[in-house]
């Protein structure tokens, strides 16, 4: 199984004490069936941003970010590309139809792992519960 690894649970893994059902989860995951969607990227270089208080923690977060996980991820990073944009459009407009409108970046997340047949590891599973992904909540005592 391959899975696609949402923002939410690569923050979990950078903080000092992660949830050890998350830590457990990606431990027992071959990293080679893991991916991640730019907008990850994306979302962490805009929490990074957001850190007025400690120049030093930016540095050392924007250093992980492009050192450490885009090397770790360097074949596995999935862009927007016109498959995920005709998903993304038909799984919104699906939805806003039904009167569930959801996020445009868990929509875009949710496309990815539907365009390239991935699950998406979140904690976020109620946004995208009804876009038709395959979802994994590694905080959850059955995702084990």
């Amino acid at each position: 199984m391959r899975y696609l690894i949402d923002t939410c649970v690569i923050s979990e893994l950078a903080k000092t004490a992660p949830s050890q059902r998350v830590k457990a989860w990606a431990a027992e995951h071959d990293e080679g069936s893991l991916y991640l969607s730019v907008l990850t990227f994306c979302e962490l270089h805009k929490g990074i941003a957001k850190l007025a208080s400690s120049k030093k923690k930016r540095e050392r977060l924007h250093q992980w970010v492009e050192d450490d996980l885009r090397e770790r991820f360097r074949n596995r990073v999935l862009d927007m590309d016109s498959r995920v944009a005709k998903v993304w459009g038909e799984v919104q407009g699906r939805l806003e139809v039904s009167g569930r409108p959801m996020p445009a970046i868990d929509g875009f997340i949710a496309a990815t792992g539907v365009a390239h047949d991935l699950t998406v590891v979140t904690r976020n599973t109620a946004a995208m519960k009804y876009s038709g992904v395959s979802l994994l909540n590694p905080w959850d005592d059955e995702a084990r």
